[in-house]
């Protein structure tokens, strides 16, 4: 096994032997550091003060005690430097409109986006380990701003630090790569679309403020809004699991995961998928076009006999899916029936 290759998949035990060596440094250094610097400030300031008195007067110093670094800060910044510094760099989004074998173009797609899902589900375990290691009662200040912005991002008001973690780590959770791969596939046309190509963006993410993204040609007459643009395809998942994390729409989404969660059960993309009735105008017609998908292409493992459709488990009803009943018209009344024939 190659150097990069052994410390990606070590990260967290390097992170943590890091951590703990700058912790250990710092205990036995800062004190020491301290003590010299203020002796120094203090005979400096002596002297000036000796001098200034035989002139006749006495000059205000400036403050200039030079502050403890606090370990918890430090050991934090250089966590977040080698998980960076670890981390693969994206890859540009493939010409797949240049690969014209439907086999061969699936495959590559599939392969380029399970690195990027994979990539962004660890980011995902980083920030809950990184939450789960808070204190509420002890918070550093890197730790109470870091809290701060997560809790904003992810739309929790609270400020009490012990409801924002707990509430953080209900909502932050990781995505199932066939749900990732399932949709990236619908919504970028394989990685084809304009909105793919142009804006690095996979999943038809939009935005609200003028020159944010790319204006669709259909948008409707008086619609401000725009599909975002992105740096790359790595912050277009990245940004996708958030929102399925932080927004309302998609709260049946983490009942489910979470409920699968409590009771010991695999997350599924297909379980999900039913917490995606708000992700487009088609509701349950566009869950089943993801859930073909998965199928189709063997994205997780099927099973024919699923506990989704029964009522025994006790997630089943979190996934029942509400089919709109069919509006016929009764051609004898000249009225509209819901669901008659």
């Amino acid at each position: 096994m190659n150097t990069p290759a052994f410390l990606r998949q070590n990260a967290e035990l390097i992170s943590l032997v890091v951590l703990l060596v700058v912790a250990f440094l710092l205990k036995n250094i800062d004190t020491t550091a301290l003590i010299s610097a203020q002796t120094d400030r203090l005979k400096t300031a002596s002297e000036s003060a000796a001098a200034n008195y035989t002139k006749g007067g006495i000059i205000a110093q400036p403050n200039t005690t030079p502050r403890a670094v606090s370990s918890a800060n430090a050991a934090a910044s250089i966590s977040h430097a080698i998980e960076s510094s670890l981390r693969p760099k994206v890859v540009p989004l493939p010409n797949f409109s240049a690969i014209n074998d439907v086999k061969t173009k699936k495959i590559k797609f599939f392969n380029y986006l399970n690195q990027l899902s994979n990539t962004a589900n660890e980011k995902v375990v980083q920030i809950r380990t990184e939450i789960q290691r808070m204190n509420p009662q002890r918070l550093t200040q890197q730790q109470a701003k870091r809290l701060n912005r997560l809790s904003k991002s992810h739309k929790i008001k609270t400020k009490v630090p012990a409801e924002q973690i707990d509430l953080l780590l209900r909502k932050i959770g990781t995505v199932p790569t066939a749900l990732v791969l399932a949709q990236a596939a619908n919504e970028s046309a394989w990685g084809t679309s304009r909105f793919a190509t142009e804006g690095n963006n996979l999943f038809g993410q939009w935005c609200f403020s003028l020159g944010c993204g790319l204006v669709p040609s259909g948008r409707p007459e008086g619609a401000n809004y725009e599909v975002r643009q992105f740096k790359n395809p790595q912050d277009s998942v990245d940004a996708y699991i958030r929102n399925l994390n932080s927004h309302g729409g998609y709260i049946g989404l983490r009942r489910i995961r979470e409920c699968l969660i409590n009771n010991g059960q695999t997350v599924t993309a297909r379980a999900l998928s039913a917490g995606l009735i708000s992700y487009s105008s088609r509701g349950v017609d566009y869950i089943d076009d993801i859930r073909s998908m998965i199928r189709v292409n063997k994205l997780e493992p099927w099973q024919k006999i699923w506990w989704g459709n029964g009522v025994q488990h006790p997630c089943s009803e979190l996934v029942q899916l509400v089919r709109p009943k069919t509006a016929t018209e009764d051609p004898i009344h000249g009225i509209t029936t819901p669901g008659k024939y």
